[in-house]
């Protein structure tokens, strides 16, 4: 026997986190729009026919887009269609969820072809390629549910990031079922995507999106005989096996009739096979009992066949279109409510009720919109000048410190008085509340406040963000009919931040935006207000109040963030210790100094202002490697999502110099060429030095005075803070030794002298050199006079003395192997000496 009904995941309002502004996470959206939908199957019968079904078909196939890589198994297409007299740049897509649904050969995610029941490919308008999601929700099948499975993913965001090209062609390809003979079941597959859109020409609607996943089954009971034959009973009457869903939170309008526009998704549903059925209870005034159901119905189905593969989605283009999309139901219609017999006025809830005699399906989405009842308070919001600024303009740019204001204009739009009037106007973090006046000449005028975000000061020029609270009280029922009385003016002013730490350092940017929620409840219908403040009137196409932001981007000059203190690095505020710091950590009152009063400061990235993992209540830890460690803060009035960031260092010299050896010659002067790196020189480093063993600091620069090899040590570094230490040595060579002063070389003209410079050393090379100025000296070579000086190793010798070397002046350059020494200077002094009259003593230069 079959199973009756098996809700598997019970049926609830389907929300987004991608949804824009205040629709996001909402369970119904209340806009002026509509809800559209598209969806087509991918496995048919090969050959098709209208009238077949996939049940007991051994000839189910995959269908796939002409053009697809052969790697995908099957695709199908449908275009989203922009309604007819509406243009792209009114109508903003809001949400957008995708479904889509099987069976395959197993009960397992994968299916034996390698489909895979959680993972979907889609190609979005414009695109070229096919993008794979995988998803956890709605339910993936069991032996309990014939392996049929429902997926949903929610891609609002991406179809938003299309902006006007979302209204184009989905190709959605591998919908994970299998071809063939699926028994009585059947193989199915398919897909489904729920678009809802706002345009401000259109009437406000009450939509609502639910899912779950519910199988419905023939269980095989009978009721009351219906054929008799010979006397026996050959047929019993087959009975209707029944599941409910409850549909809550809407409002239909409160006069007039209520028009119902619903869709919903199903999968297995056969066309051919009668008794599968879909009602709706009608409103609960005509049906005290809960007992008066209404058998629903569209265009291409019947009463008693409800589920019939039918792909009813407005005419708009898909590929293939076939009447017949064995086993996929994606429909939207509209409900007959004709004498508000199924939704009446102010009605805010309702039950459907599905069914079968004979056949098994699942149901998993149900999408309800009914025209809804909103009293209309109209707050028309206009920037203006303050003290000779300019005059703020809608995404335009504003800067620190300038002060700019709004007038607040309010209208009563509605048919019926508002008691409670409040409109309440956040102050974005980035700007202090500058005051705020209720303009007097008016039918109502009210009293205004500013209250201070949690956390923060009642002074709103030490504390910025916070709430405008405008309680009017009575917003009276216009009696003109064209409802253009100004009842109320409000005028209130900001003054941009100028604290550089917070503006360039949030990660939420710099972007402001003011916009307020108008609240109250109708005086005759009862009707909770809620709505934003008018920006702005489109024009054409576009006519309608329009309720966006006014934006604004305060810019930041480059004077201005160069004057930052502490300065900022990549938007990130840059606290320093130089060297070392304290072993409880970086001052909290240092940090807590340059941040407005009430800030919060987390070691993790904080959800929101009232978060306290990650509080800082102490001291700020810091590395002490010298690496930065991040820190986060939120002040008064931050949104959830936003902070500022601040990181904290040690400072530490982690840069070294470059150190030279250097040789010198005893008694030569010792010239360091140690250098500071290039960091060193931009933070103004100087040189330190340490002895052989790095320990101890040197006053100076060393100056040893002794042959030998001296070892030091040199690092670079400010106010005693030095980076790591690099070795270097000076080696002082010994010089050759001359020994005595060398005397003057007197002789008389044509005679000869010898002198010997007396050294002392091993190796040693002898250059001598002369002078005739004192002044510039020359090497002497035997050649230099002709043979008449000649030099042999440190020996000198002047033959047959002339009058042209008086004078000469002479010296000796020793040198070993790394050093020189000179001796002193002396000179070749020839005299014109008398004849010589001992014929005995003769000059030996004639011998």
């Amino acid at each position: 026997m079959l199973g009756q009904v098996q809700n598997k995941v019970d049926f609830k309002l389907r929300k987004s986190a991608q949804a824009p502004g205040n629709f996001k996470n909402t369970e119904i959206y209340r806009l002026q729009g509509d809800f559209t939908m598209i969806g087509n199957a991918n496995l048919f019968d090969n050959p098709y026919t209208d009238g077949g079904s996939n049940s007991n078909n051994t000839k189910m196939s995959f269908y796939r887009l002409s053009g697809d890589p052969s790697q995908i198994k099957n695709s199908s297409s449908a275009d989203l269609v922009l309604p007819v007299g509406m243009s792209k740049e009114c109508t903003e897509i809001v949400y957008a969820g995708l479904y889509w649904s099987g069976r395959g050969n197993n009960n397992s995610m994968t299916l034996s072809n390698g489909l895979v029941k959680n993972k979907i490919k889609v190609k979005l308008p414009g695109k070229s390629t096919y993008e794979e999601l995988t998803t956890s929700e709605i339910h993936f099948g069991g032996s309990d549910v014939n392996g049929m499975y429902t997926g949903y993913m929610d891609i609002t965001e991406k179809v938003r990031n299309l902006k006007g090209n979302a209204w184009g062609t989905y190709a959605i390809a591998d919908v994970a079922t299998t071809i063939g003979d699926g028994g009585s079941v059947g193989y199915y597959g398919g897909w489904g995507i729920v678009v809802i859109y706002a345009n401000p020409t259109m009437k406000w609607k009450d939509i609502t999106v639910f899912d779950g996943f519910s199988q419905i089954a023939y269980d095989g009971k009978t009721g009351n005989c219906i054929k008799y034959q010979w006397g026996r009973c050959t047929e019993y009457e087959k009975i209707t096996t029944f599941g409910e869903l409850e549909v809550s939170g809407f409002r239909a309008s409160q006069s007039g009739d209520v028009k119902i526009k619903m869709g919903m998704m199903a999968g297995e549903g056969d066309r051919g096979i009668e008794g599968d059925v879909f009602d709706i209870l009608k409103k609960t005034p005509n049906n005290p009992s809960n007992s008066d159901w209404y058998r629903l119905s569209h265009s291409s189905n019947q009463e008693n066949d409800f589920f019939n593969s039918s792909i009813l989605t407005g005419g708009n283009p898909r590929v293939p279109n076939r009447l017949n999309n064995y086993g996929m139901d994606v429909v939207m219609f509209d409900l007959p409510n004709s004498n508000n017999q199924i939704i009446g006025n102010n009605q805010t809830r309702t039950k459907f009720r599905f069914g079968t005699v004979q056949d098994t399906y699942v149901i998993y989405n149900i999408v309800f919109a009914v025209d809804a009842y909103v009293p209309e308070i109209i707050g028309e919001n206009k920037a203006i000048a303050v003290d000779g600024s300019a005059l703020p303009v809608h995404n335009g740019t504003i800067t620190p410190g300038q002060q700019f204001g709004f007038e607040l204009d309010v209208f009563n739009k509605g048919t019926e008085a508002v008691n409670d009037s409040k409109i309440e106007i956040p102050v974005p973090s980035n700007l202090h509340f500058a005051g705020a006046n209720v303009q007097t000449g008016f039918p109502v005028g009210g009293s205004v406040t500013w209250s201070p975000p949690t956390g923060g000061t009642n002074d709103p020029n030490v504390t910025a963000g916070g709430t405008i609270v405008w309680n009017i009280g009575v917003l009276p029922l216009d009696q003109r009919a064209d409802k253009s009385t100004l009842l109320a003016k409000l005028k209130y002013y900001f003054k941009v931040s100028d604290n550089c730490v917070l503006l360039s350092t949030n990660v939420c940017g710099l972007e402001v935006r003011i916009n307020g929620k108008i609240s109250g409840t109708g005086a005759t219908s009862r009707t909770n207000v809620s709505s934003e403040l008018v920006r702005d009137y489109g024009s054409g196409a576009c006519a309608g109040p329009v309720y966006d932001d006014f934006m604004s981007t305060i810019s930041l000059s480059v004077d201005f963030l160069q004057n930052c203190n502490p300065p900022v690095e990549n938007n990130v505020m840059q606290f320093k210790a130089f060297c070392d710091v304290p072993a409880n950590g970086y001052s909290r009152e240092e940090v807590i100094a340059k941040y407005p009063v009430g800030a919060k400061f987390f070691s993790t990235i904080p959800s929101s202002y009232d978060s306290t993992t990650g509080v800082v209540l102490n001291d700020f830890v810091v590395n002490t490697d010298g690496s930065k460690k991040m820190y986060y803060v939120m002040t008064p009035g931050m949104g959830d999502g936003c902070y500022a960031r601040l990181e904290i260092s040690v400072d530490k010299v982690v840069t070294e110099p470059t150190a030279k050896n250097v040789i010198v010659c005893l008694g030569e002067p010792i010239v360091l060429e140690n250098a500071l790196s290039q960091t060193g020189v931009t933070n103004q480093y100087a040189l330190v030095y340490f002895d052989a063993n790095g320990t101890t600091k040197l006053e100076g620069e060393p100056n040893p005075t002794t042959v030998g090899v001296h070892n030091y040590f040199v690092a670079e570094g400010k106010d005693g803070c030095v980076g790591p230490k690099k070795p270097f040595t000076i080696t002082i060579n010994a010089l050759p030794v001359i020994n005595g002063e060398v005397a003057d070389m007197e002789i008389c003209s044509n005679f000869d002298v010898t002198t010997t410079v007396q050294t002392t050393g091993s190796g040693l090379s002898y250059t001598w050199e002369y002078s005739t100025t004192g002044t510039t000296w020359q090497t002497l070579t035997d050649t230099t006079f002709s043979n008449k000086v000649v030099v042999t190793n440190n020996t000198i010798a002047v033959k047959h003395a002339d009058t042209q070397l008086n004078g000469t002046k002479l010296r000796l350059k020793v040198r070993n192997n790394t050093c020189t020494a000179t001796s002193n200077v002396f000179e070749i002094k020839v005299k014109d000496c008398p004849a010589v009259t001992n014929p005995m003593l003769l000059n030996s230069a004639i011998q």
